[in-house]
């Protein structure tokens, strides 16, 4: 289930934005555009969905905990609404909020909420309908339990309520923290990990598909290992752990050294994450991952958001990334000719307010381009937008 367009009205940043959403979509743009504000839109939209919108569901779902929601710019009014839509296909869901005041945690209040399969609405309510129901309880998510698994509206929804934001973690990748948001297949800041990884390799290609981009992109690699760990021998202390073969470490006899993930560089740990969350069956249909690339040689970032492009996009379930990335050699490794990969720029303009647009390559790109021109070169010399201005 794809979600093809998501609109967004008075939420932090953003005053109005609306995206036409492909499979794999980058955002760009300097640091405070509002390249998180986005994802994080749909995290409420997503927390909606599933039947409640406060802190603790927004975090659970990889929100920053915030103090403020409405936009704050001089124009703007202090209790305006939060309006996010999102459609599919053939279905669509769509909201209005009032978030509560800075500093509260409270949950917010559903104004207006509308859950439809083509023309026909399922879900057409105000606030309260008539002050016999609970502001801040979603009546989508309950009708969903009234609702054949399968159909279409059904499954739109349950894949928008699943929705979460990845950001892995340097410590918890290696296992140093337990993960504070835990998820299956691997949490939201990289916990589970190994545990993730050993499933993806019993299962029929992932794990083959994941060594292999290891072995193309990392010089030292010559396969992994992940599974339980046993410490003398005592069946009780076994946990997962992940093991590396090293192609340049000497063997003695039949014996391999091998390392631990607390001997490798972050940037491999960050390619098995990226690769879970793109290949694992249990991974969910649409996400999120914030600067998921930071870890990462620019030519490995180049090189796995191609075998990332590749991977979901021949997917037999169709899955769905928004993913922000400050790494210029990112956009050189997107196959932008596919129109479900898409590019976005993120700026603010001179209210402070935050601008979304798609990037489309004209001719003036291709004649660049046929003069060497990179799409990395042309972002970082102000060419197609995103940029910081310093």
């Amino acid at each position: 289930m794809i979600i093809n367009k998501f609109t967004i009205q008075d939420f932090k940043s953003i005053e109005s934005a609306e995206l036409d959403l492909g499979s794999v979509n980058v955002f760009i743009g300097a640091n405070g555009s509002g390249k998180s504000n986005l994802l994080e839109a749909i995290g409420v939209l997503a927390a909606a969905a599933f039947g409640r919108v406060d802190s603790e569901s927004l975090i659970r779902r990889g929100c920053r905990p915030s103090g403020y929601f409405r936009p704050l710019f001089r124009e703007s009014r202090s209790d305006g609404l939060t309006v996010l839509n999102a459609e599919a296909k053939t279905t669509g869901y769509q909201i209005t909020l009032s978030s509560p005041e800075s500093g509260r945690s409270s949950g917010w209040e559903f104004k207006r909420e509308v859950w439809r399969i083509g023309t026909k609405k399922l879900v057409d309510r105000t606030s309260t309908n008539g002050n016999k129901g609970d502001p801040q309880s979603g009546l989508a998510a309950l009708r969903l339990a009234e609702t054949p698994p399968k159909t279409a509206q059904a499954q739109f929804l349950k894949t928008l309520a699943a929705y979460s934001i990845y950001s892995p973690d340097t410590p918890m990748l290696r296992g140093w923290m337990a993960d504070p948001q835990v998820r299956e297949p691997v949490g939201l800041s990289g916990g589970r990990l190994a545990e993730a990884v050993d499933e993806l390799v019993k299962s029929k290609e992932g794990g083959s598909k994941l060594a292999e981009e290891l072995r193309d992109t990392v010089e030292w690699f010559a396969g992994f290992l992940a599974g339980k760990i046993v410490k003398d021998d005592d069946p009780a202390t076994a946990t997962h752990g992940l093991a590396f073969l090293d192609r340049f470490f000497r063997t003695d006899k039949n014996h391999h050294y091998f390392l631990s993930a607390n001997d490798v560089n972050e940037g491999v740990l960050y390619e098995l994450f990226l690769g879970v969350l793109c290949l694992h069956p249990d991974a969910p249909a649409l996400f999120a991952v914030d600067n998921g690339d930071h870890g990462l040689n620019p030519l490995l970032a180049r090189h796995l958001i191609q075998a990332m492009c590749g991977w979901l996009l021949n997917s037999k379930r169709p899955r769905q990334v928004l993913m922000t990335t400050h790494n210029p050699l990112v956009l050189d490794g997107l196959p932008l000719q596919d129109n479900r990969v898409r590019l976005f720029t993120v700026d603010r303009d001179n209210r402070g307010t935050t601008n979304v647009r798609r990037f489309v390559i004209t001719e003036k790109h291709q004649e660049m381009a046929a003069k060497g021109w990179t799409l990395s070169r042309m972002w970082v010399n102000k060419l197609i937008g995103g940029v910081p201005n310093v």
